[in-house]
C-alpha cells in the first residue's frame, strides 16, 4: 500500500468513527510534498490542501496516520492559518497544536511519538513553561500565557533562540498561513480582507453543517461545541445565527446508494450526504408598533431566507396582531410572491393567538421563526403546550429583556 493509500485508507477509518470529523475530512486534498522542513512532516494551508512526505507517513501505524489527518482538520476548521493576525508564528503554531492535540486527545486519537500532548491534569510544558487546564483554552488564552513566560524568560537573559528543529520539538507539521505556501504561484501575496473574510464564511459554514450532522448522530466530539462557540462568540453576526438555526433544523443522512459528488475528486467512493425538506412556519407581527423601516427589514431577511435555502425549506407565512390575519404558502423559494404579498396591520400585538393557530392548523410544524419588536404577551405563553422548535427574532428598536423563557432562542437585528 502506498503512501497515497495510506491517508485515504486513514479518511475511510475516520468515516466510522465520527460523523463530524468523517464530513470535513470530504474536504481535505492529498499532496506530496518533498520541500517541507526538515522536522516537518506535513502540512496544511488555508485551502485544505494537505501536504506530506512519504517517508513519514509511511512510518506511521493506522491509528496515527488517522491523527495526524484529523489533526490538520481541526486547524483548518478552527480557522488557525486566518486568526494569527500580529502574534508571533512559532508560538502562535505551539498554541495552536496544544489546542487541537488536546481535542485529538480527548476523543482517543492517537499522535505520532513525542508530540505535544498534556498529562492527566491537562497540564502541558513547553520547554519549561508549564499551561494549566488547556482543556478549557482558547490559542489565543495559551498563546497570551507561552508569550508573557518568554518574554519574562528572554528579560533575565534565559530564553535563546536554538535550531529550527530544536524550536519545533513535539510539532510535525507546517501551518502554511496566507502567502507562506511555497507550492502556490502567488506565493507572498496576501489575502485581502475580502477574500480571507470569504474563507471565514466558507469553513464556519461547513464545520457547522459538520456540527449538525455530528449532533443528529450523537457523536459530537468533546471539546469542540465550546471551542466553535467561542470562535465565533465576537465574530459571528444575527445572519449568521439566523441561517445556523434553520441549518440546525434540516435533517441529514448518509445514504451509499450514490456517490458523495466529491467521490470523483478524491478518487474514492464516499457516501452521499442527503438533505429533507423541511416546512418553516413564520410569524410576523404587524400590529401598529412596527413601523415600515421594521417591516421592510423583516421581508428583507424572509427573502434572504427563501434565496439561501430554496430548494430545502416551504415556508408558511402568516400576519398576525392580536389575531391571525392571513397565511400565505410559499414553496421553493418563489421570491416575487413574497415581494407582491398584501400585508395590512396596525392594531395590538399578541403571540399566543399564532401560537393556538400554528398548533391547531400546522399540527406538524417542527420550526418557527417569530419576527416581532418584543412588545407583546410573550412571557404569558405556556411554552410547554408547543412542541415546534421557537426562534424570536427582535426588530433593532425591538426590547429584548422580554422573553425570559429559555426553551427560546432570540436574535436581535441590531446584532452581536
Amino acid at each position: 500500500m502506498n503512501t497515497k493509500d495510506l491517508l485515504i485508507r486513514a479518511r475511510m477509518h475516520i468515516q466510522r468513527k465520527n460523523s463530524f470529523f468523517a464530513y470535513l475530512s470530504l474536504y481535505l486534498k492529498f499532496k506530496e510534498d518533498k520541500t517541507l522542513p526538515d522536522w516537518a512532516g506535513a502540512g496544511v494551508d488555508e485551502q485544505g490542501n494537505f501536504y506530506y512526505k512519504e517517508e513519514f507517513i509511511s512510518k506511521l501505524t493506522s491509528e496515527e496516520v488517522e491523527g495526524v489527518v484529523t489533526h490538520e482538520i481541526l486547524h483548518i476548521v478552527l480557522l488557525h492559518l486566518l486568526r494569527r493576525k500580529s502574534r508571533e508564528q512559532k508560538l502562535w503554531n505551539l498554541a495552536c497544536d496544544v489546542v487541537v492535540n488536546q481535542i485529538l486527545k480527548e476523543n482517543n486519537f492517537k499522535l505520532p511519538y513525542g508530540c505535544i500532548s498534556s498529562n492527566y491534569e491537562n497540564e502541558v510544558d513547553i520547554g519549561g513553561i508549564k499551561i494549566k487546564n488547556c482543556n478549557k483554552k482558547t490559542a489565543e488564552q495559551i498563546y497570551d500565557e507561552l508569550y508573557k513566560e518568554v518574554k519574562k524568560q528572554q528579560g533575565k537573559g534565559k530564553k535563546k533562540q536554538g535550531k529550527e528543529k530544536e524550536d519545533n520539538k513535539g510539532r510535525f507539521d507546517v501551518h502554511f498561513e496566507e502567502g507562506t505556501n511555497p507550492n502556490k504561484k502567488n506565493k507572498g501575496k496576501k489575502l485581502t480582507p475580502s477574500e480571507k473574510k470569504e474563507l471565514e464564511k466558507l469553513w464556519n459554514g461547513r464545520t457547522q453543517e459538520a456540527l449538525t450532522f455530528s449532533k443528529m448522530k450523537g457523536d459530537i466530539p468533546k471539546g469542540m461545541e465550546r471551542l466553535i462557540g467561542e470562535l465565533h462568540k465576537e465574530k459571528i453576526n444575527w445572519k449568521a445565527l439566523l441561517n445556523q438555526y434553520i441549518i440546525n433544523q434540516i435533517p441529514y443522512n448518509y445514504s451509499y446508494r450514490r456517490p458523495h459528488k466529491k467521490s470523483i475528486a478524491i478518487g474514492e467512493y464516499m457516501p452521499d450526504m442527503l438533505k429533507e425538506k423541511i416546512d418553516i412556519v413564520i410569524g410576523i407581527d404587524v400590529s401598529g408598533s412596527i413601523g415600515k423601516k421594521e417591516l421592510t427589514d423583516f421581508l428583507s431577511e424572509i427573502i434572504g431566507i427563501a434565496r439561501a435555502f430554496q430548494e430545502k425549506i416551504n415556508m408558511r407565512l402568516i400576519t398576525h396582531e392580536c389575531e391571525v390575519l392571513n397565511d400565505y404558502e410559499i414553496r421553493n423559494g418563489n421570491i416575487e410572491k413574497i415581494k407582491n404579498l398584501e400585508i395590512k396591520g396596525g392594531g395590538g400585538t399578541a403571540h399566543t393567538p399564532i401560537f393556538d393557530y400554528i398548533k391547531t392548523k400546522i399540527p406538524d410544524c417542527k420550526c418557527s421563526i417569530f419576527l416581532t419588536d418584543g412588545y407583546s404577551d410573550i412571557n404569558e405563553i405556556d411554552f410547554n403546550k408547543y412542541s415546534f422548535n421557537k426562534l424570536f427574532v427582535l426588530s433593532e428598536s425591538g426590547i429584548d429583556n422580554q422573553l425570559k423563557d429559555k426553551r427560546c432562542m432570540t436574535i436581535n437585528l441590531k446584532g452581536l
